[in-house]
């Protein structure tokens, strides 16, 4: 009984080696921190291979992990199989979900885009042809004999005038921000008019990471983050003059605020994104052009 005993404990890793385990996993976790943390002046000189040396140091932990924690070094090479075996399928499917991404831009198919209808709140389609026809009424009174349109809308045709009549008359002013620490802009949507001069502020409130604002071309978001990371931290993390960035802010630190000027290209929807490496696959968002 003694000696079974003695043999299935010398299966199971001692508390000496449980406790170097967690010393060591503790250390590495501390350097992976120290990697990405902006104030050690350490992301900026890593350029792209931040990522492979995460993923590097992510591997040595789960290694260490299965082969003590879950005793995989200590029993049969059977139990191992298994798991690995599960573990090779699950990373074989998701790396054929991310090629089909790839292989399909992440946008919209060319039916769909061609077919989408914009969803107005709040309207319907009796209200939008009141508003339509009594703002057709208010154009021509004002034309033909003084009358101001305002006069003559209906409170919802009013209300859609109010919100579009800046884009005509001046800079057409927008204001977006992070959603604290976490990889999101505070809005998935941002609207402005064909051929209007566009002012956006872009105010990074995380404490803790840098993100910029960059308007791509629709279904070109992670391409351009692409060769952003391959540009480095010197450029921002955009390729220079790339054909693809239609206005970008500069890169912000945590806390800082940024603006952009540019003209609204034409009709259409595009996207907005960070291109902060690894930013780009949560933090972005459609940039509606209307005629």
């Amino acid at each position: 009984m003694t000696t079974s005993h003695e043999e299935q404990h010398g299966r199971h890793p001692s508390f000496r080696q449980y406790v170097l385990v967690a010393t060591i996993l503790f250390l590495i976790t501390i350097v992976e921190f120290v990697l990405i943390w902006p104030r050690a002046n350490i992301v900026d000189e890593l350029g792209a291979s931040k990522i492979p040396l995460l993923v590097g140091l992510s591997a040595i932990k789960f290694a260490i992990v299965i082969m003590f924690y879950m005793h995989l070094k200590f029993e049969s090479w059977l139990f191992s199989g298994v798991f690995l075996a599960g573990l090779a399928l699950a990373f074989a499917v998701g790396i054929a979900v991310l090629a089909l991404f790839v292989a399909l831009d992440g946008g919209p198919r060319d039916f769909a885009e061609a077919n989408r209808v914009a969803f107005e709140h709040g309207e319907d389609e009796s209200t939008s042809s009141e508003a339509g026809a009594t703002e057709s009424t208010g154009q021509a009174g004002e034309t033909g004999t003084g009358t101001s349109s305002a006069e003559a809308v209906t409170p919802q045709a009013e209300t859609a005038v109010t919100q579009t009549a800046p884009a005509a008359a001046g800079p057409f002013t927008l204001d977006i921000t992070t959603e604290g620490d976490a990889l999101t802009f505070s809005t998935g949507t941002l609207t402005a008019q064909a051929g209007a001069e566009v002012v956006l502020t872009f105010n990074n409130v995380s404490a803790v990471n840098q993100h910029n604002w960059v308007l791509v071309n629709a279904g070109e978001k992670d391409a351009v983050a692409t060769d952003g990371t391959a540009a480095g931290p010197g450029n921002g993390w955009l390729k220079p003059d790339d054909p693809r960035v239609i206005a970008n802010t500069a890169l912000l630190d945590p806390g800082a605020t940024g603006e952009v000027q540019f003209t609204a290209p034409e009709a259409g929807t595009y996207q907005f994104v960070c291109t902060f490496p690894g930013h780009n696959f949560t933090m972005f968002g459609d940039f509606q052009v209307n005629p």
